[in-house]
C-alpha cells in the first residue's frame, strides 16, 4: 500500500531530544516509511503561539531536522519523501513578508496559529477572528502557491480564511458531528473545504475520536465525509508524535492495520486508496507543479 500522511510532530521530537529522523523515540521513523509501495510524509515545525523569538525557534527546529532527514525533501517524483510545514503562524512575528523566507526554506504549508492567540488570527482555545496580519500574510501565500492549514483555527477565524485561501487544507481534522470537539470541523466547514478543492487529514488523537475505539471510530468519521461527498478530499493526518495515541495506532508502521480494518468494514479499496495516498498526493502535485521556479 501507498501512505501520505499530512501531519506529524516528529521534527520536534527530534529536536529537543537531538536525535536522528530513525530513533528509538519517535512514532515517524524513516525505515517504517520505506516499508510502503510509495510514501509521503508531512512533518510540522512547530511554534507555540505565545513564544519569544519564534522565527529562531523555528529556523533551529528546522535547519536540525533538515540535517537529520536522507530521504528526499519536497520531492514528489521520488517514491518515498518528506514534505516540511509550518504549525503555528507565531514564526512570522507578525511579518506576512516572512512568508517568502518560508518558502525559501522550503515551507509549502502553513497554520496561521496553534491553539492560542497571535498577530494572525485565533485557534480553537479562543474567539479571536482573523486580523489583517493574517488576512496579508494569506495572500502572500497565495502568491508562493502554499497551501493554508486550516485545522486549529476557531469557527471565527476559519471562516474568514478559507474565503481568502486558494489552497486551504485541514491537515488534521475530524468530524464534530461524530466528536464534539472545538479541533474538528462542522459539516458546513467539510463542504466548504471540498467546494474549494481542498483536503481534510483524519487525526488519530484520541480526545478527537471521542477517547475509545479509535478505529471504529476513524471508520465513522471517514463514512460521514463519504455520505458529505468527500471521497475525492478525503486522507489521513495522524498527528503522530502530537500526542499519546492508542496502542493499536500508535506509529506509522501500523497504519497498514487500519487500511485492512477499514477493508473489512466494507470500504472498498479504490476508496481507501484515495483517502491513504491518491487525493494528498493529487492536491499537493498541483500545488508543486504551480509553484515551480515561483521566485
Amino acid at each position: 500500500m501507498k501512505l501520505f500522511d499530512l501531519h506529524c510532530d516528529t521534527p520536534s521530537v527530534c529536536f529537543r531530544e537531538k536525535i536522528p529522523f530513525e530513533n528509538e523515540i519517535s512514532a515517524v521513523k524513516e525505515e517504517a516509511l520505506k516499508t510502503f509501495d510509495a510514501a509521503v510524509q508531512m512533518c510540522a515545525i512547530f511554534t507555540r503561539d505565545d513564544r519569544e523569538n519564534a522565527f529562531k525557534h523555528y529556523k533551529d527546529t528546522l535547519n536540525y531536522f533538515k540535517e537529520c532527514v536522507t530521504l528526499p525533501i519536497n520531492d514528489l517524483t521520488a517514491t518515498h519523501t518528506v514534505l516540511l510545514s509550518v504549525e503555528g503562524g507565531s514564526i512570522f512575528e507578525g511579518d506576512p513578508d516572512k512568508a517568502y523566507d518560508v518558502y525559501k526554506d522550503g515551507i509549502r504549508t502553513v497554520s496561521l496559529t496553534w491553539n492560542g492567540e497571535n498577530a494572525l488570527a485565533g485557534g480553537v482555545l479562543t474567539d479571536v477572528g482573523l486580523k489583517d496580519c493574517g488576512r496579508e500574510l494569506i495572500k502572500n501565500l497565495n502568491s508562493l502557491n502554499i497551501a493554508l492549514d486550516l485545522s486549529h483555527l476557531n469557527d471565527k477565524s476559519f471562516f474568514e480564511a478559507i474565503e481568502l485561501s486558494d489552497f486551504p487544507l485541514a491537515t488534521h481534522s475530524n468530524c464534530r458531528v461524530i466528536c464534539d470537539n472545538k479541533r474538528n470541523l462542522t459539516d458546513d466547514q467539510l463542504k466548504l473545504i471540498k467546494d474549494k478543492k481542498g483536503i481534510v487529514g483524519i487525526n488519530f488523537y484520541p480526545p478527537f475520536l471521542n477517547d475509545n475505539n479509535v478505529m471504529h471510530n476513524i471508520y465513522l468519521n471517514i463514512e460521514h465525509m463519504l455520505n458529505l461527498g468527500l471521497e475525492n478530499n478525503l486522507a489521513i493526518g495522524t498527528d503522530f508524535d502530537g500526542g499519546q495515541m492508542a496502542p493499536e495506532l500508535d506509529c506509522t508502521a501500523k497504519t497498514p492495520d487500519l487500511y485492512d480494518f477499514l477493508l473489512k468494514m466494507d470500504i472498498h479499496e479504490k476508496i481507501l486508496d484515495k483517502i491513504f495516498y491518491e487525493n494528498a498526493f493529487r492536491f499537493y502535485k498541483k500545488l508543486f507543479d504551480k509553484g515551480e521556479n515561483i521566485l
